[in-house]
């Protein structure tokens, strides 16, 4: 019955369907963008601020936009906002590849910025929206696991566009990929804001987990558990723009003298494992609990940040690559099902744009912190750095955070 909900949930599979063109054009771009920012005139010694900054300020637009998007989706509803995100990144991404100087390339990362945030709040309300407690992890497991496809798919097509036809040509795909999810998403997507928000017979009956914290009648920004999340949250995506995204290519290029291809391969060989790893984590978190899972997940990560420091050849960095793609696979979509279960169901546009905010400024954080000390500093020490704080906020949640899925009602 679970299963049948799952996969002939027409909204579910048409947000996956879009998620999966999105990703994909996301991903052409990541391997190739220190080459482009090099070929706007950036020095070499300023390669990795550069490039650091042409992905901060897409978290930028990502933090300026998301408190605003959650208040467009409570007055014009969800659809509107799942169309005009993936235009408006069309367009950025166009304008991307047409730029001849690096201001314009920061110009139309911008935009594409606004864009994501307008497409990625008002997804996650939607996914809160038709599920329940018992089978949330489930839902944005399988939104996740469609953007990781897209992301499997991205890198290693993108890393060999660039290569054989130039550095612009990747952001042409990005392009083509984001208008044709605004086409898709036009004529597929239903609004959803008068769906009723939680059933609450499934949630209460014999049936489904009882949650623990999630029908509390007020829900405060304060409470401890959601500034927990927030920073797991923020680290999680400081860690992916400034690690992942922006030191991993670097580390490829200028340690390894990989090609694009590799890098882009490589880049790839995370998304699959996270692939691999998000469908079981969804369930898993659904029986035994969020915690356990994010926990995990966490920990998985910080040891696969430290093995990128002694990553000294291809095939480390490959294996570097599998223990990061697992982690994320773990702690990825599950945070925002424990934000959602700890959220009060009539604010939800307002809880999930707050958690956005906060994870994005780590997003924003991430490229040019990391790619500056990667300049002053060298490669190793940003990944030690983050490293340390992810594992910090991880011992902090297992330690103070409360389970929002009690096991005892699972059978």
């Amino acid at each position: 019955m679970k299963k049948d909900s799952l996969w002939h949930n027409k909204t579910l599979l048409t947000l996956c369907a879009g998620e999966l063109l999105l990703a994909m054009g996301f991903g052409f771009v990541s391997p190739i963008l220190p080459k482009f920012v090099t070929a706007l005139g950036a020095a070499p010694t300023q390669i990795g601020t550069m490039v650091g900054l042409a992905i901060t300020v897409y978290g930028i637009a990502r933090v300026i936009m998301d408190l605003p998007a959650g208040k467009l989706a409570h007055h014009f509803g969800r659809r509107p906002l799942l169309i005009l995100g993936p235009a408006l990144m069309a367009i950025g991404a166009l304008g991307c590849g047409l730029a001849t100087k690096y201001w314009q390339l920061l110009a139309f990362r911008l935009l594409q910025g606004l864009g994501s945030a307008i497409y990625n709040v008002a997804c996650v309300i939607v996914m809160c929206e038709i599920s329940t407690l018992s089978n949330r992890g489930q839902y944005l497991s399988l939104d996740w696991g469609a953007w990781l496809i897209g992301s499997s798919l991205g890198p290693t097509l993108g890393g060999f566009v660039g290569e054989y036809l130039g550095y612009r040509a990747p952001f042409f795909c990005f392009s083509f990929l984001a208008l044709l999810a605004a086409l898709w998403l036009y004529f597929r997507m239903p609004e959803t804001k008068k769906i009723p928000l939680v059933d609450t017979s499934q949630i209460l009956g014999n049936s489904s987990p009882q949650p623990n914290l999630a029908r509390k009648a007020a829900f405060s920004y304060k409470n401890l558990n959601f500034v927990l999340i927030c920073a797991v949250g923020f680290l999680i995506l400081l860690t992916l723009s400034g690690n992942q995204i922006t030191l991993i290519p670097l580390l490829g290029y200028e340690r390894l003298s990989l090609r694009e291809g590799q890098v882009g391969l490589t880049l790839t060989l995370v998304a699959v494992m996270q692939l691999a790893f998000v469908f079981p984590a969804g369930r898993l978190s659904d029986k035994l609990g969020r915690k356990i899972i994010i926990v995990s997940g966490g920990i998985i990560t910080v040891l696969a940040l430290i093995l990128f420091t002694q990553s000294y050849s291809y095939h480390l960095v490959l294996l570097s690559a599998i223990v990061l793609g697992a982690g994320r696979g773990f702690s990825g979509p599950i945070t925002s099902a424990y934000v959602a279960d700890i959220a009060s169901p009539q604010d939800y546009e307002h809880t999930i744009a707050l958690y956005r905010t906060i994870s994005d400024i780590g997003f924003v954080a991430g490229p040019i912190l990391l790619g500056w000390l990667k300049d002053i500093r060298g490669l190793d020490f940003p990944f030690f750095l983050s490293a340390g704080l992810f594992l910090v906020a991880i011992i902090l949640f297992a330690a103070l955070a409360d389970e929002t899925v009690s096991r005892s009602k699972n059978s």
